[in-house]
């Protein structure tokens, strides 16, 4: 039975709820990033190649962001990465409204790129810090919960104010990140750290997840599909607006149903798959994005972009969640913001790969041979999935399991 996301937030921790609370705060000012491509290509005049530069800089900042977000909430703490990450991206955010000049403007993007993402190690940490392993899917899909039901206000807000200030989208962003800090400051201690029980520990455990071979197969699972589902952010908006000539509130309609979707079924779905086995319903999750992706750009019509919306969308629900929930139990308990942090990371990487493979790719192929190439693409990491559920997925190899 699919129980009330709501009922199910309720039985969290307290501090969890706080984190939900400021996060979908923060989220409603999701401005800059959805619409960064627009405001580059229209407000600047920068050319195709140049708009993927500057996105694949913005990624690789955020990539060294996530690396060092998690250092720092293994070793400075969750509460204080946190709070220099939101209100410094903050502050910064807020100050590029006033940009006087594109070389000021990027390089002050640069430098958002790398504090904007310092949190996010840090949240997923406390999810998994806080929780047991058997509601961490839940608790990871919670968060998500709130970063899409933010991000489903933001942009459909979003895209009417692209389309009056594109300096009122970063101040919008900035004030909201600042408040989340605040929260953060008034509301979330530090948690105690959670040593692993003797007989959860593996005979050898490995301290580094740079040398971890399956926590490594998972994180080339993430890059993988994270490459193909950052094409929502560089090149959908050019098919919706471009190629299919609908306004930018189109777009943002479409990525608010996207939000709204994850926002009242993802928490609900974890909670119902809770007796599945994670990393096949994250393969089959893998499958559906492909396809969903895959038929994009087959017609240029809003009824067929929300068609394939809605397909990659359930295929969403069931990856993100499921291969979190993974990663914070097979991770030992004091380097649990590391390898979440080197997880995200993968993201970030395949946000800056995607603009520099995925723009010129896209305006030499055209809009139907692109999207289809996102079904083969995605192929092989469902199959890795299933290969680590056989291999790892063992209570008896997962160092951060706590139980309940």
């Amino acid at each position: 039975m699919i129980e009330s996301p709501v009922r199910i937030v309720r039985r969290l921790p307290g501090t969890v709820q706080v984190l939900l609370l400021g996060t979908f705060i923060n989220r409603l000012g999701t401005f800059i990033l959805p619409f960064l491509a627009l405001v580059l290509r229209r407000e600047f005049g920068l050319t195709p190649r140049q708009v993927a530069a500057i996105l694949s800089a913005y990624g690789a900042g955020t990539l060294l962001s996530i690396l060092a977000g998690g250092i720092l909430s293994d070793r400075l703490g969750r509460r204080r990465t946190l709070l220099v990450s939101l209100l410094g991206s903050g502050v910064l955010a807020t100050t590029m409204a006033a940009a006087p000049s594109l070389p000021i403007f990027v390089a002050m993007l640069m430098g958002l790129g790398f504090l904007a993402d310092l949190y996010r190690p840090a949240a997923s940490a406390l999810i998994g810090d806080l929780l047991p392993s058997a509601q961490r899917a839940v608790g990871f899909g919670a968060l998500r919960m709130a970063v899409n039901l933010g991000f489903a206000g933001g942009l459909a807000l979003g895209g009417v104010v692209a389309d009056w200030s594109w300096r009122a989208l970063f101040l919008g962003d900035g004030l909201t990140t600042l408040l989340f800090g605040l929260l953060v400051f008034l509301s979330i201690p530090e948690p105690p750290r959670e040593r692993p029980a003797s007989d959860q520990a593996p005979p050898s455990p490995v301290a580094s997840p740079w040398r971890d071979v399956v926590f490594l197969q998972a994180v080339a699972v993430a890059f993988s599909f994270s490459l193909v589902f950052f094409s929502f952010v560089t090149v959908l908006p050019l098919t919706v607006t471009l190629a299919a000539g609908y306004p930018a509130r189109t777009y943002g309609a479409l990525m608010a149903v996207n939000g709204l979707l994850i926002a009242f079924l993802e928490v609900s779905v974890a909670q119902a798959l809770g007796g599945c086995r994670r990393l096949r319903v994250a393969a089959l999750g893998m499958l559906l994005a492909g396809l969903g992706f895959g038929i994009g750009g087959l017609i240029l019509h809003w009824s067929w972009f929300l068609l394939s919306l809605l397909i990659w969308t359930a295929g969403e629900i069931l990856v993100s969640p499921q291969q979190q929930a993974f990663i914070a139990d097979w991770a030992p308990p004091n380097a649990r913001g590391r390898y979440l942090s080197l997880f995200q990371a993968s993201w970030s990487l395949a946000f800056a790969v995607n603009p520099l493979l995925s723009v010129p790719l896209h305006a030499r192929l055209g809009d139907a041979a692109f999207w289809l190439l996102m079904v083969p693409i995605s192929l092989p990491g469902a199959l890795l999935l299933l290969r680590l559920d056989r291999v790892a997925d063992q209570p008896h190899l997962l160092r951060g399991a706590k139980v309940a």
